[in-house]
């Protein structure tokens, strides 16, 4: 087995194809765009390739992948953490505790030559909410749109290579068809008098004002230390992702809780989309289009991916109250099944809030970490 650097066109097309392979027999798995994927690894759509250096390595037997990691150092987090962690993102592998071991050995060499103490991962390969951790609970029910899905011999693979479980995240469903709003409205709206905040659906036209008050929710959200392995973005990268968000997040579907002195919470769904894109293939061409526009008003799953409020508003029914809005509007669309992911399962406050909503977990996540040697 040969350990190989990914450097040229040929190894970047390899490293970007393995999942095809590996997944081809499982009817659960969904590939993104191929597109999308090369401007997240080679392009400009990743915050967490921008943050500092990285790499990529392939595991071969023969001429044959059977294996991939990328490794890097977040020089934004490690600064305002007061940490010397490397990352890992984009893990794949066959079942081979060899291969496994082989790759994250291959990683952590790399990290010490970068003077990183430990790893963590695997994270989101954008420094975003998409794709963090391994799936380590349930495996029967499809993955939703930007959730992680991997075989249940990926835990094994870490644990026996002296990764520990670091943090869990919980995914939430929720059935449309069978939630009373009317029994939580009485509730929220108590708790809007009460704790004098409301909700207000953020405007599509991305004002200035709406933007700055998600920055300063998340600044406020973020610095806990259940949040430890990501970092507040900057006004310029909430602009950028919104901008790209804009496409797929339909008008309603972004909420802003507002106290008098100022934002308070802020959530964000998106419909989906993996029941399109299950039918791409990965590609948009020839017949991705046909998929695209035949399928696009089908869409009966929604996934409430973003829901940040300030620790002094927590646990006061803001969280509750953002959810509610966002899945009344997905039923206006006639949705009947929502997610709300992923949930940091320290922050009980929010997983409270999730329940009391009529939410059951029925999904977990896992970032894991290790020591390096």
């Amino acid at each position: 087995m040969d350990i190989r650097e990914v450097k040229t066109r040929k190894d970047r097309e390899a490293f970007l194809r393995f999942p095809f392979t590996l997944y081809r027999r499982d009817p659960l798995w969904v590939p993104l765009l191929i597109r999308d994927m090369r401007q997240i690894l080679w392009g400009k759509a990743s915050f967490l390739f921008q943050s500092g250096p990285h790499t990529f390595y392939l595991a071969l037997a023969g001429k044959e992948v059977v294996g991939r990691i990328a490794v890097g150092v977040d020089a934004k987090r490690n600064k305002l953490r007061g940490k010397r962690e490397g990352y890992i993102t984009l893990f794949e592998c066959i079942d081979d505790d060899a291969v496994a071991h082989a790759l994250f050995a291959q990683a952590e060499e790399w990290l010490k030559t970068q003077g990183m103490e430990a790893a963590i991962g695997p994270v989101s390969p954008t420094n975003g909410d998409d794709f963090r951790g391994l799936l380590v609970e349930n495996f029967l029910d499809p993955p939703l749109i930007l959730t992680s899905y991997n075989p249940p011999y990926y835990k094994r693979l870490f644990a026996n290579s002296g990764f520990v479980e670091y943090h869990t995240f919980l995914a939430f469903r929720y059935d449309l068809t069978a939630m009373s709003f009317d029994a939580s409205l009485q509730a929220i709206e108590y708790a809007k008098e009460k704790y004098g905040f409301d909700v207000r659906p953020m405007s599509h036209s991305l004002k200035e004002e709406e933007l700055e008050a998600i920055q300063c929710i998340l600044e406020s959200a973020l610095l806990s230390l259940e949040y430890d392995y990501v970092t507040p973005p900057t006004f310029d990268e909430i602009l950028k992702a919104a901008r790209t968000l804009r496409r797929f997040v339909p008008p309603g579907f972004a909420q802003i809780a507002w106290a008098k002195e100022g934002p308070v919470g802020f959530a964000a769904a998106m419909p989906d989309y993996n029941e399109i894109l299950k039918r791409m293939g990965g590609k948009i061409f020839p017949t991705g289009w046909v998929a695209l526009l035949r399928y696009r008003k089908r869409i009966t799953r929604g996934r409430a991916f973003l829901l940040f409020v300030t620790p002094a508003y927590q646990g006061k029914g803001v969280a509750r109250a953002l959810l509610l809005e966002l899945f009344k509007e997905g039923r206006k669309r006639g949705y009947t099944f929502a997610e709300g992911s992923l949930i940091n399962a320290a922050n009980t406050k929010m997983c409270r809030e999730a329940e009391a909503l009529g939410g059951i977990p029925y999904k977990r996540f896992a970032l894991f970490w290790k020591k390096i040697q």
